[in-house]
């Protein structure tokens, strides 16, 4: 049987050693020695891109090549400025220190014109990621070893992966045609900056018999997204309804509402239309009232009549671009001035066992990719490996502990499949920052999973550094679990989950199309894994899953009565209460204050150092896609998962895997419990009952209801099952 479980590992990284890469934060990665080779121009002759020319002086289409060892790559051809600057990556141990770097001048017929050889040991090793060494003229030699008057450019080092050339370098381990470069080398991405559009439709004036008792009804576009209200039947339509638009900056273009009216059966006719541009629109960012306005309708003879809406952008939402229980920021749109609570460290080491997955030529060309807030990252893909080294180290600001970090493998299908090939999925797994102890590291390998044919099949495993520091006090960590997750507008103006689902699909749209755009772009299929697109749809798969968390929840409950009937710890507290109540009755509740005390101070010395394995057990039977639009059984398997999420938190409370939250808790359930206990060892338990009933009674429906929102927000916080299924 394939083993899934996480595995603590113990790789050679600096951290381990209190030290760190050269001139840099680079701690957390294993250190990889590099020989960079820079050309920057040449000169001595003329460089032509016409055809051939009888003349010494004259290169025909001149190019430089680079050859250390077994690799030999070009640069591009140099223009009339002879100038290429373009920089080499060859890894240390796939060369020998006692071999030469050669640079070849050669013509469009690849005919060597000039070269000049260099000794690797004589490489300077370069400490400084900051300052790049004076590059050298060095003449160039014939064929025949006699020198030439033309020169070459260049400069060359010893250095590491934390040097600045890195991520714009050729790299061995990727050695690919010149053309096919961008495709791998590593690269960040950001997401655009989204926000809700808001267009409450309330009513309409139409002039003449326009409007004639019909079916009217507004039809609202932008862009390529268009929704409509729902139908009047008056003279003067009145909707009353508010439609949303995800849209991204720069907020241009306009937003085109059309009124039309539907015949009985017949097709809809254009009453009239109306064009706003998105630069006229209202921003706000809190709960200030909505200008309205009215609004000229034109038809094709002139206006028609008038429509009544008001249109604003909030920038007081968070607008979702994955699910919500995975989401990696809740700040709103308009977040300025918000502080950072810490940073986030990821190290991308390597990783092992990989299956092959192009068959036909039998080879792995792997990359990773991590998102947090709206950031995305790319390693270099290493090509032709099943065990690929990237040692790359990534950073992100930190603004809410309850949140999700996400690290995907992928096979690069452009290098042979072409551009319309698929990138393929290897795996990915989610890290939830509340479950990370500050300024530990964490060094973990996890498996990758993906479902294929209703069953789970690892691919490989992937070994990761993880650090999360902290750039406030302990105080101000704390006070963030009473804080609400969500903004405050949206905490009073909630959205339903099935019109959350709707607008997070239009946002992964618009980020699929800007991410699309870049050199080397991050697929549409890339984006789409990772953020989780079509999650929302029923299955059964998930049914099962949201059922097997509902039992497991249940039997962590029932597990303190098979702890009595084995005869355990808990057996000699539950005989001892009621021979307590025997022979001292008022010191029954006292002692099972103090017992709950002591069984908490027992979770904590078990309490999980490790992150919780992926349960393969919370995957089921995928059903046949012609039942994924049932809303209604939908809203069952939402509620089911509803009801799963809720028993996780409250068991997270006694869990310790959110250390903080449950620390708090446990301070608070700690400082009742002693009260208590003071509380019925003083006036006995006969007269607390009574105080308990009293206060119950007359206090509990009048208790503040920020007090409530505060346990809201702390539960909220909790972690779930939902980040170790697949």
């Amino acid at each position: 049987m394939e083993d899934f479980a996480i595995k603590e590992t113990t790789p050679n990284i600096p951290a381990a050693n209190g030290s760190m890469l050269p001139g840099t934060a680079f701690d957390i990665v294993e250190q990889m020695d590099f020989l960079f080779v820079k050309v920057f121009n040449a000169r001595g002759f003329i460089a032509y891109d016409g055809p051939y020319i009888a003349n010494p002086q004259v290169v025909v289409n001149p190019y430089m090549v680079v050859k250390v060892g077994r690799y030999m790559v070009a640069t591009k051809y140099l223009k009339s400025s002879l100038d290429c600057a373009e920089t080499f990556a060859f890894k240390e141990e796939q060369i020998n220190s006692d071999e030469e770097v050669e640079i070849l001048l050669k013509d469009g017929a690849a005919i060597t014109i000039g070269k000049v050889s260099l000794l690797i040991s004589e490489a300077i090793r370069r400490d400084s990621v900051g300052n790049l060494y004076a590059p050298y003229w060095y003449a160039l030699k014939d064929r025949n070893g006699r020198n030439t008057n033309m020169e070459v450019n260049l400069t060359y080092w010893m250095g590491t992966q934390a040097d600045a050339e890195f991520a714009s370098s050729w790299h061995s381990d990727s050695a690919v045609d010149m053309c096919c470069i961008p495709f791998t080398r590593s690269r960040q991405y950001h997401s655009p900056n989204l926000c809700y559009l808001r267009v409450s439709v309330n009513e309409a004036v139409l002039r003449g018999n326009n409007g004639n008792g019909a079916k009217i009804y507004v039809k609202a576009t932008l862009g390529d997204v268009a929704k409509k209200t729902k139908v009047s039947n008056n003279v003067n339509p009145k909707w009353d309804e508010i439609i949303l638009f995800v849209v991204a900056e720069p907020f241009d273009g306009s937003l085109v509402l059309t009124v039309k009216v539907q015949p009985n059966g017949e097709r809809s006719v254009i009453i009239g239309r109306c064009i706003v541009p998105m630069e006229n629109v209202q921003k706000r960012e809190d709960d200030t009232p909505v200008v309205s306005d009215w609004y000229n309708l034109v038809g094709p003879e002139g206006m028609v009549g008038k429509l009544h809406m008001g249109i604003s952008l909030e920038g007081g939402y968070h607008v979702f671009d994955e699910p919500v229980h995975y989401s990696s920021d809740f700040r709103p749109t308009a977040n300025s001035g918000i502080p950072s609570i810490g940073v986030l460290h990821l190290g991308i080491l390597n990783a092992a066992g990989l299956r092959v997955m192009k068959l036909m030529e039998n080879r792995t060309d792997a990359y990773c990719v991590a998102k947090y807030g709206s950031r995305w990252v790319r390693t270099r893909t290493i090509l032709d490996s099943v065990a690929p080294q990237w040692n790359e180290q990534f950073s992100w600001p930190v603004y809410e502990l309850c949140t999700v970090l996400c690290i995907a493998v992928f096979d690069n299908c452009h290098l042979h499949g072409g551009p319309e090939a698929l990138h393929q999925q290897i795996g990915k797994i989610r890290i939830r920052l509340s479950t990370l102890e500050v300024n530990r590291v964490y060094t973990f390998s996890y498996p990758l999973a993906v479902t294929r044919y209703s069953k789970v099949k690892k691919m490989g495993e992937i070994q990761l550094a993880v650090r999360l520091s902290s750039s406030t006090s302990l105080i101000n960590r704390v006070r963030t679990y009473s804080q609400p997750l969500l903004p405050k507008m949206q905490c009073s103006s909630t959205l339903s989950e099935f019109k959350l689902d709707k607008l997070r699909n239009e946002a992964a749209s618009l980020i699929v199309l800007s991410l699309t755009r870049d050199e080397p772009p991050l697929r549409k299929e890339v984006i789409s894994y990772m953020l989780d697109v079509g999650v929302e749809t029923w299955s059964l798969e998930k049914v099962i899953a949201n059922y097997d968390r509902v039992r497991m929840v249940v039997i962590s409950f029932l597990d303190w009565f098979e702890n009595i009937r084995n005869w355990k710890l808990t057996m000699i507290f539950f005989y001892a209460s009621p021979l307590i109540a025997i022979l001292f009755p008022n010191m029954l509740l006292p002692i099972i204050f103090l017992g709950l005390i002591g069984d908490w101070l027992w979770r904590y010395r078990k309490r999980p150092r490790l992150p919780p394995d992926m349960h393969i057990t919370l995957t089921g039977i995928v059903i046949n896609s012609r039942y994924d639009q049932l809303r209604v059984i939908r809203r069952m398997q939402t509620a089911l998962g509803e009801l799963a999420t809720l028993g996780e938190k409250v068991e997270s409370l006694l869990s310790w895997r959110d250390g903080l939250g449950t620390s708090v808790f446990f301070v608070v359930f700690v400082f009742l419990c002693v009260a208590a206990f003071s509380i019925t060892y003083a006036i006995g338990c006969r007269w607390f009952m009574v105080f308990l009933m009293v206060l119950l009674v007359n206090f509990l429906d009048r208790m503040p209801t920020r007090t409530l929102s505060y346990l809201k927000n702390f539960l909220d916080r909790m972690p779930t099952r939902t980040d170790s299924m697949f």
